[in-house]
């Protein structure tokens, strides 16, 4: 079957096989919102004409590299730190480390050590300039003392694995890591203006990344319910490290450059207009998609955020082909079209970035019941040619998810 044309070659065009017009639509709207929080664009608009001394940069994130970019572009830039997930150019003044994720490892400690170094040994004269985004908490890590970096690990893993909300992942973090909830302008011993592109779904900018140059509350009280309800105990060195009390620390000045709303208006105003959802994707996965799909009128709606995914299978998937592909299910027999896009092209360990899904996917594909128990949507939607796969975007906003009711 012939494949459109029309779509840029950031996404592997196989996914269009199954119907490529209708297809070529929905990819075309999810450029369009990859093109509205892309991050070097962003960063050089809000930090053109804000500074002219020298200037050290700290950029964590998945969309670091492009971040620290935009900022060298209209600063004084003369050193720094920059960590992300993939490998991309980075200023040439600037130290570029590739972090572990999703769960911190040797690599994120070697930056997390770096990047501390780094704020210690810049002197007054010389500013410091934080650029966050989505992907960081992991990326950049260094345990408070007193916590073994096996424990820290294994908490973080264990959340993972168990669906817990971002929340709970960052009220952890900020108790166990000396990174974390203003560790860095702790160890700058200054507040550091922060400039943040989001991947948390309605909330505020010192969740993404846990914060690393935003103090925030203290409560080992809570983190400890948290541990509870993983069944893990807490080692005596470890609950001395979370009643620590971190030194107290002026607020910054943070700017939140972009977020998934943003994401997905742009992919909404892309010709013919379509309907944006009003409230965040959240919560279970199977109750979210529920109430998206129940919501949706006919004609094409778009919505943003981030669902809860409880995964215990072996399979290969993430949240969005595991939505997709329950979708599927849900619209077998429809003329309905569904897509559920990771915005950093990368989805859990589905080695693909989504899916796009349509009535006639049960029809190709089979019963999915398998697949969803084990986890292994991707698996299923790569042989139906309805897997998404693209590079890493080089941004993070959480996801988008597009449903095309066509009667």
């Amino acid at each position: 079957m012939a494949r459109s044309s029309e779509v840029t070659v950031r996404f592997d065009p196989g996914v269009l096989d199954p119907e490529p017009e209708a297809r070529a639509q929905l990819l075309s709207r999810l450029e369009a919102g990859l093109a509205a929080v892309e991050p070097e664009a962003l960063t050089a608009a809000a930090l053109a004409g804000r500074r002219s001394g020298k200037t050290m940069v700290i950029s964590i994130g998945k969309a670091a590299p492009a971040m620290a970019r935009g900022a060298a572009s209209v600063l004084d830039v003369v050193g720094g730190v920059c960590v992300a997930d993939h490998p991309e150019q980075v200023p040439e003044r600037m130290s570029f480390m590739i972090g572990d994720h999703p769960v911190p490892g040797s690599a994120s400690l070697e930056a997390g050590a770096a990047v501390l170094d780094a704020v210690r040994s810049a002197p007054p004269s010389v500013d410091i300039v934080a650029l966050v985004s989505g992907g960081g908490s992991a990326l950049c890590e260094s345990p408070r003392e007193g916590v073994p970096a096996e424990f820290f690990a294994a908490v973080t893993n264990r959340l993972i694995s168990g669906g817990a909300a971002i929340e709970e992942l960052n009220l952890l973090r900020s108790h166990l890591s000396a990174i974390k909830c203003g560790g860095v302008a702790r160890a700058a011993g200054r507040p550091i203006d922060t400039y943040v592109i989001s991947d948390v779904a309605g909330a505020g900018p010192g969740v993404v990344a846990s914060g690393p140059t935003i103090p925030g509350p203290h409560d080992p009280e809570a983190a400890a319910v948290v541990l509870a309800g993983l069944s893990m105990s807490i080692p005596p060195g470890v609950w001395q490290a979370m009643k620590t009390e971190p030194v107290p620390l002026p607020t910054p000045e943070v700017t939140l450059l972009a977020d998934a709303s943003d994401a997905a208006r742009a992919a909404a105003a892309a010709p013919p207009p379509a309907v944006v959802e009003a409230d965040w994707l959240r919560g279970e996965l199977g109750a979210g998609l529920d109430r998206f799909l129940a919501n949706v009128e006919p004609g094409m709606t778009v919505a943003a955020g981030e669902v809860v995914l409880d995964v215990s299978g072996p399979g290969r998937g993430g949240r969005n082909t595991h939505a997709a592909l329950l979708a599927a299910e849900r619209l077998a027999g429809s003329n309905d079209v569904f897509c559920a896009f990771a915005t950093d092209g990368v989805d859990g360990r589905s080695g693909g970035a989504g899916g796009i899904v349509d009535g006639s996917t049960i029809e190709r594909g089979g019963d999915p019941a398998d697949a969803l128990r084990s986890f292994d949507s991707a698996t299923y939607l790569a042989g139906t040619s309805d897997l998404l796969r693209c590079r890493p975007t080089g941004t993070n906003v959480s996801d988008l998810w597009i449903l095309w009711r066509r009667g």
